[in-house]
């Protein structure tokens, strides 16, 4: 059986990460599966800053600047919620931020995969290269890091 394609890959993340904080959300999952979803954002968003946006850069580049600024919008979200995982926070306390991540993902992920991933499989090896990738220790989306800088 052979790898998925780049727009499926991309496509179950988000149907994965969205079933994550949705769950956080309504109760029937746990600061555990919770802080798995966020760090399969974090792996997403990478993915999509290193490999996919450069690769579509010459056919969407327009596009690619509106999704790393909704990127840099999730990041204090994702960075916070990953947080009080980590130090045992109730769900309950995360609800505000939880919709609030919830509603940008909503917004944000129909666009790539109308805009982006319809092109994304045109590209010869571009799935390939998403399934091999690993996000480096400390790496931070281009948004934030332009902030910083």
């Amino acid at each position: 059986m052979s790898a998925p394609s780049a727009s499926a890959l991309l496509q179950q993340q988000h149907e994965d990460i969205d079933f994550g904080v949705q769950g956080a959300m309504d109760g029937s999952s746990d600061q555990v599966e919770l802080a798995r979803s966020l760090e399969l954002l974090r792996t997403h968003l990478y993915l999509e800053e290193a490999v996919l946006f450069p690769a579509l850069e010459g056919s969407v580049g327009l596009s690619i600047m509106v999704m790393e600024r909704e990127h840099g919008l999730m990041w204090p979200l994702m960075e916070s919620l990953a947080q009080a995982c980590r130090e045992g926070a109730k769900l309950e306390t995360m609800q505000d931020a939880l919709d609030e991540l919830f509603g940008l993902l909503q917004l944000h992920n129909p666009k790539e995969e109308q805009i982006l991933y319809s092109v994304a499989d045109d590209h010869a090896g571009l799935a390939e290269a998403l399934a091999a990738a690993q996000v480096p220790e400390g790496w931070a989306c281009k948004a934030v890091v332009r902030s910083r800088g």
